[in-house]
């Protein structure tokens, strides 16, 4: 029990204190209320769901990462930059991931509904 809440006491870290995170969670969940209203199939649900708790565990991630580097490096250090590089682009590429999976969803509806009002 003790694990979980040290686990939401890091959730909570993470959404108070990072930018990112918060501009993730929006947007997971504009993309959830949109998925809901269009009706999306179950199967796409599966897809958006692992998606957005890609990005978010990466970006939880890169944000531990971020304080160890701090934390071992106060100093700039050209490795120290590296190593933050590093960890952004894993986020970098979880967003992008999780961008081509909602295009691939969305755009054929948004697409039939430009069809249908026209």
């Amino acid at each position: 029990m003790k694990g979980f809440i040290y686990a939401l006491k890091g959730l909570a870290e993470g959404i108070k204190t990072q930018l990112n995170m918060k501009v993730h969670i929006i947007v997971a969940l504009i993309t959830l209320l949109t998925a809901y209203f269009i009706n999306i199939e179950p199967h796409e649900w599966k897809w958006l769901i692992v998606s957005i708790g890609l990005v978010i565990s990466i970006e939880l991630i890169n944000t531990a990462i971020e304080y160890m580097v701090n934390f071992i490096s106060p100093k700039h250090h050209p490795i120290a930059g590296k190593i933050k590089d590093l960890s952004a682009a894993g986020v970098l590429v979880a967003a992008l991931t999780a961008l081509s999976i909602g295009l691939i969803i969305f755009i054929p509806r948004i697409m039939f509904l430009f069809k249908y009002y026209n």
